[in-house]
């Protein structure tokens, strides 16, 4: 039933203006006290009360907000019956009491189920409407003047100009204004491994280190997938993100991919982006009979939107994919073969696609994508089709402050980053518990020394935390969907334990680990216990650091702990060359040279004939479609007790990056107010157990 009204609720949705949230409906748990900033709601309206501006914001309201709240603002609506809470009364004493500058906020940000009219309204338009709605919905009539004019001071005026210049460095439309319409698409896509890849502080400090590596010959090679849009505007390689443009910040976003006009084969990210305005062409999955169908019926008056679609048929196929997830590095290296993998695979034989199983219905598993409504333009929804999920849950979380990510309009309107960076999360701040046992004497830094900020900015916080709970709830449901614990044998319980554990790749349509393989841990831990629950033998636990007792361990290097002789981990290390004739495993992917040459070198042998690059290589240890690999333990017979049974515990766990790759980048420093031991200890938190099993040994 849920899903047969998906589209008639996401119609609602969009037009909510200032509507009471449905968490049913969106999945999230919000307050029905909208705050908004002091400092917000106390903007002044410079747009003059008078008949000009108040007939303007009713022909706005009848356009933008009729279908919610009524012709009389009362919430009664022809969408209002969807919804699962009264829509607000525009009329009633709680909303005319809020001011100017609180309304026009709600309505520039939005706050879902209600989207932002910031790209869709100018700031002129939407103080119309706030106008409106204090002139015929309040008791304001009769206090009008006309023909009065924008008021407001050079200096508002030059202030606006500066920062809007500041965000439209870029050719290209931001997601925020594709969400205008593609709400629910850019709710998921918001808090997308896409939408981190440029806002990743640890991808900011690797390229880094690669780029300072290689004399900075390795050029953008990395920095065109993760911000194609950066790369095209010409952005510099190397810079902090507060330089870079609002879209380019918005890492792998919506033009990215429906901005490609042709298709194109592996690349590793370079391609040509069709630049222009929201009104240029889109290229998708279907044709623009739809878009035309809508556009038509308000041929008087277009929407600001693209004015057509265009079919790319590749955009549906698993070579659109292959353009950044097969990577090739400059010297040969096959770092990254996960569209590789795919096409030799039974799910590839099938007709099985990357898209069918990361952005169906269930994370992992190949199916049909559910018809939906993909836009809702002025209040019509476009007619049920396929649509597909752009949340791409995956193994990585984010570790910024949620202030920053999920990429969120009304968020970056609150605070700016480095505000956000000093609001403490963890204590508590803006909760009714916290703000209750203040202490009298507390400094809070800048903006937060009003309590009342504090408050408004933790009921965003609060959504923010949510859809970053939604996510990795999918992502975990994706990566169990992926691997398996199979068979347990114990071999020998008499002379000491031996015992074998299956790992099984559950999933057909490429080896696991996937992607970059060299970075992803994903171990066995293994302990065992007498019956008085005494530790007789472990492996795969965690050093002081976080990482597992392998050659990488600082404290094992040092001496400090033992190495993990029977550590499981599928991880895949990195080889090298060494001038004895032997290998030794590497962190960094990067081009170390004994000899002057200070530019990226290419290998010197032809890499088809001699089965990969003389000096580099990696060790795969993934397993491959539907296999399996064994993981065998023996417990001396000195370290067992007699006291039987003996239980075994047996967690595959996994996790995004080995804590010991944070030290070797972090000469490049990180973004955020990150240290390396903040981030080590972010993934350390984040490592999860995807499978536990307990076996009891007489």
């Amino acid at each position: 039933m849920r899903d047969k009204l998906l589209p008639h609720i996401i119609s609602v949705f969009l037009f909510g203006l200032l509507l009471v949230q449905t968490p049913a409906a969106v999945g999230q748990e919000a307050s029905d006290n909208w705050r908004v900033s002091p400092r917000l709601a106390s903007t002044k309206n410079p747009v003059a009360l008078d008949t000009d501006s108040v007939a303007s914001g009713k022909k706005l309201y009848l356009r933008e907000c009729l279908q919610c709240h009524g012709e009389t603002g009362k919430g009664d609506g022809a969408m209002a019956a969807y919804m699962g809470k009264k829509v607000a009364d525009l009329t009633s004493p709680e909303v005319l009491a809020q001011t100017d500058g609180a309304l026009y906020t709600k309505i520039r940000t939005g706050r879902a189920p209600m989207p932002g009219f910031k790209n869709s309204l100018s700031k002129e338009e939407i103080w119309q409407l706030v106008n409106f709605i204090r002139a015929d919905f309040g008791a304001m009539k009769d206090g009008l003047n006309a023909g009065q004019k924008l008021v407001g001071t050079a200096k508002t005026q030059a202030s606006d100009k500066a920062h809007d210049d500041l965000f439209k460095k870029s050719e290209f439309p931001s997601a925020q204004e594709c969400g205008a319409c593609h709400q629910q698409i850019y709710r998921e896509w918001s808090v997308s491994r896409h939408a981190f890849a440029q806002i990743s502080p640890t991808f900011l400090a690797y390229q880094a280190t690669l780029v300072k590596l290689t004399k900075g010959t390795l050029g953008d090679f990395c920095e065109r997938c993760h911000t194609e849009v950066g790369m095209t505007n010409g952005e510099p390689i190397l810079t902090s993100n507060s330089n870079r443009s609002k879209v380019a910040m918005e890492g792998i976003t919506c033009v990215t991919c429906h901005r490609v006009l042709e298709a194109y084969g592996k690349n590793t990210g370079r391609l040509p982006l069709e630049p222009g305005d929201i009104r240029n062409p889109i290229y998708g999955p279907r044709k623009g009979d739809e878009l035309k169908r809508i556009l038509d019926s308000h041929a008087d008056n277009p929407p600001k939107t693209h004015r057509e679609a265009r079919l790319l048929e590749q955009v549906s196929q698993p070579g659109f994919c292959g353009r950044c997830h097969d990577v090739r590095l400059v010297n040969g290296i096959r770092f990254e073969d996960l569209f590789s993998e795919f096409k030799q695979t039974p799910s590839a034989k099938r007709g099985e696609t990357c898209q069918s199983c990361h952005m169906g219905p269930t994370p992992g598993i190949a199916s049909n994508y559910p018809p939906a409504s993909a836009a809702i333009v002025r209040g019509e929804s476009t007619r049920p089709a396929r649509r597909t999920n752009h949340m791409f849950p995956g193994p990585d979380s984010s570790i910024v402050h949620p202030g920053i990510f999920p990429i969120n309009p009304e968020a970056q309107e609150f605070a700016k980053p480095e505000e956000w960076l000093s609001f403490d999360v963890e204590a508590g701040w803006g909760t009714e518990k916290f703000e209750n046992n203040v202490p009298k004497d507390t400094k809070f830094p800048g903006i937060w020394a009003d309590p009342e900020e504090r408050k408004a900015a933790r009921a965003i916080i609060d959504q923010q935390l949510q859809l970053l709970a939604e996510n990795r709830t999918a992502a975990t449901t994706l990566m169990r969907n992926g691997y398996g614990l199979g068979e347990v044998k114990i071999l020998e319980k008499t002379d000491g334990l031996k015992f074998d554990i299956e790992v099984k790749n559950l999933t057909d349509g490429h080896s696991v680990p996937s992607g970059l393989i060299a970075e992803r841990n994903v171990f066995l831990q293994v302990t065992v216990t007498d019956a008085n629950g005494a530790e007789l033998f472990r492996s795969g636990d965690l050093d002081p650091n976080g990482d597992v007792r392998d050659t990488h361990s600082l404290y094992v290097h040092d001496g400090n702990l033992p190495r993990d002789e029977q550590l499981f981990n599928l991880r895949s290390p990195i080889l090298v060359g060494t001038i004895h004739g032997g290998e030794r495993e590497q962190v960094i992917p990067a081009n170390y040279s004994l000899n002057p040459l200070i530019f990226v070198r290419p290998s010197d042998t032809p890499s088809l004939l001699f089965g990969g690059v003389r000096d580099m290589r990696l060790q795969k240890k993934s397993i491959e479609a539907k296999g399996n690999r064994w993981a065998t333990y023996n417990v001396d017979p000195k370290f067992l007790t007699g006291r039987t049974p003996y239980r075994l515990n047996i967690k595959l766990v996994a996790g995004q990056l080995p804590p010991h790759l944070i030290n070797a980048i972090s000469g490049a420093g990180f973004e955020y107010g990150l240290s390396a031991r903040s981030i080590g200890d972010k993934l350390v938190d984040l490592y999860r157990v995807l499978w536990e099993r307990n076996v009891v040994i007489d």
